[in-house]
């Protein structure tokens, strides 16, 4: 590492919150009232962190496709008032994040869910008040596209050389390096380790306090 990392930027869905429960319920509950059944929560937690559009696609068979919009519709009205039902922080989350607020290291938030759901979700949990701003994909391109995370380092004013990427996506990790920032990919969200490991990144992280041995 060239210098101090000395700003951080979070995903949220498998990087702060364990959310996968509810995430997958909603997509299975969506797929069956398409038609589509056989498959279990856990067949599904791959695809958490993606655009829904992309999730549906390879979920329905291709004679469904026609539906997708439909289905993404059907996803947020289903999910959203069912959206803390079953998640929860991972351990450490709360800790960490006050112990970067005292060493002076700011924090964002750069995720797929929208800003308003986001904000809600982040305010229940009282971790909003941690980060300098919360970016949702409203009407902005859908990571891997670094869009998201060049807005934020522009109305920040960080630079991409000393700001880290955390998250637990394929997606994540593609943005960050798009965008020139350090990168830190997590082993407990939607990705395994073996998967993780094919996709280039700085750092890896196997709990989320485990981030303070990194830029501390």
């Amino acid at each position: 590492m060239s210098k101090q990392i000395a700003h951080i930027i979070v995903d949220v869905d498998g990087t702060l919150l364990d959310s996968k429960r509810d995430i997958a319920g909603a997509q299975k509950w969506v797929l069956e009232q398409l038609g589509v059944s056989g498959y279990q929560l856990e067949d599904l937690y791959r695809t958490i962190g993606r655009k829904l559009e992309d999730t549906f696609q390879e979920l329905l068979p291709p004679e469904l496709h026609h539906r997708i919009p439909e289905a993404a519709v059907m996803y947020r009205e289903y999910y959203r008032p069912r959206a803390l039902e079953t998640t929860v922080l991972f351990p450490g989350v709360r800790a960490t994040l006050e112990e970067l607020r005292r060493r002076g290291i700011p924090l964002a938030v750069a995720t797929t869910k929208s800003t308003m759901t986001t904000q809600r979700i982040l305010s229940h949990f009282k971790v909003d008040h941690y980060f300098a701003q919360v970016q949702g994909t409203d009407g902005v391109p859908y990571k891997p596209d670094p869009y998201i995370l060049q807005k934020i380092l522009r109305e920040q004013h960080w630079r991409p050389d000393d700001t880290l990427m955390v998250g637990d996506a394929r997606e994540d990790l593609q943005a960050g390096k798009a965008a020139g920032v350090w990168t830190c990919g997590v082993t407990y969200g939607a990705l395994t380790r073996s998967e993780l490991e094919t996709i280039p990144h700085d750092f890896r992280i196997d709990r989320f306090d485990d981030l303070l041995k990194i830029v501390l």
